[in-house]
């Protein structure tokens, strides 16, 4: 009985030891080395950051790079790398970029379109045609695509839609009509939430549209703030949306054009009675973390006309608020804050830098605002997320 014991123990641990030696199959996109930005870290909870690039309006030049934990490699451009045959690159303007069960939805806003990606080597899945498409978010059988679904300029006031597309056919299944230019947009206990900003109109808008996800009709809207933006759910559930401010445009005695803000850029929490304005928060961009937290960057200054960048992170369950200005951090060297995601896992910062007048930027930094490492990025660097 002993030997026999023995035996298959020994059997037992041999295969284990050829499992553990039986090399995993690489992704399609090992191949793109990239530029080597740090060293690499092949226990990071997340294989890659992606990073959409905006692109400059109707140039067509938007890209999808990708940071890599493993190796600490950043690559540009890989949707062009791996999708060789579609012949016009990603598209133009891309808006916004999200993942779900394993897969990239990209929002090309001047393009008219959104694209599905395998989220593991960037090889394109499907395309769907959606207007004007915005912002993209997701509910059980469907994602919702924000749209601003027809012309926008000489102030006339166009109503704007959200679409609704299903996640396995990837087909538009229909459409309901919301507030003026509506922007960001979040899934949340059976509801979609979308930010009306009427930012096109001589009056700008100031709504939440409510849709009852079951039967995709409106239900109805919330007054938050003038000219909303971005809009999120946390990690329990609750709505936050940030406003671009009350500003006008007037010239002084010489002429020149000079902005006056009147109401600053802030950052509100949303419920289906009303909003919350989480005082003292500046937000031109945010990002909900699943650590809890509400993150944004904007001007602190910006009443008085100065310019300091400051970080807030807003605790969302109890409204708390730390705020730390990136001057006198290694965060200092961010010349113009575009976008934001946070790495829920130990609290890294990444910030999208983009300068306009040439590519861009993609910092990362410690919690404490050290640097980490920084790499060269595509035009307009905006939009993130982690896979």
């Amino acid at each position: 009985m002993k030997k026999n014991t023995l035996l298959a123990l020994s059997i037992a641990v041999l295969a284990t030891a050829a499992g553990c030696n039986k090399e995993e199959p690489l992704s399609k996109d090992a191949g793109l080395e990239g530029v080597n930005v740090t060293e690499g870290d092949a226990g990071s909870g997340h294989a890659k950051l992606f990073v959409l690039n905006e692109g400059n309006y109707q140039k067509n030049n938007s890209t999808l790079d990708f940071f890599r934990f493993k190796d600490g490699n950043y690559v540009t451009d890989a949707f062009s790398s791996m999708n060789p045959n579609v012949t016009q690159g990603l598209g133009d303007t891309g808006n916004d970029i999200a993942l779900d069960d394993g897969r990239l939805w990209i929002v090309m806003n001047g393009s008219g379109m959104v694209h599905v990606l395998d989220a593991k080597d960037e090889s394109l899945i499907a395309t769907i045609k959606v207007p004007d498409p915005r912002f993209i978010a997701f509910g059980k059988d469907y994602a919702y695509v924000s749209s601003y679904a027809g012309a926008v300029y000489g102030g006339e006031e166009t109503k704007g839609k959200v679409f609704r597309v299903d996640r396995r056919k990837f087909t538009v299944e229909g459409s309901v009509e919301v507030g003026c230019q509506p922007e960001g947009i979040a899934v949340s206990g059976g509801t979609v939430w979308v930010a009306n900003s009427g930012g096109y109109n001589y009056v700008h808008e100031n709504t939440v549209s409510m849709i009852d996800e079951a039967s995709f009709k409106v239900k109805g809207a919330v007054d938050v703030a003038s000219n909303l933006h971005l809009l999120g759910s946390d990690r329990d559930g609750r709505i936050w949306v940030t406003s671009y401010g009350v500003s006008t445009w007037n010239q002084d005695a010489s002429g020149n054009w000079v902005q006056e803000m009147s109401e600053p850029m802030g950052l509100f929490k949303v419920t289906g009675n009303g909003s919350e304005t989480i005082a003292g928060v500046h937000a031109s961009i945010m990002t909900c973390c699943d650590d809890g937290s509400v993150y944004t960057i904007g001007n602190a200054s910006e009443m008085s006309g100065g310019f300091d960048n400051t970080l807030y992170k807003v605790d969302a369950s109890t409204g708390a608020v730390k705020a730390v200005s990136l001057s006198g951090t290694d965060a200092s060297k961010v010349s113009n804050p575009y976008g934001i995601a946070v790495n829920p896992d130990n609290g890294d910062i990444f910030i999208a830098d983009a300068p306009y007048t040439g590519p861009g930027k993609v910092w990362c930094f410690t919690k404490d605002l050290t640097l980490r490492w920084s790499a060269v990025a595509g035009m307009l660097p905006a939009h993130m997320v982690l896979y």
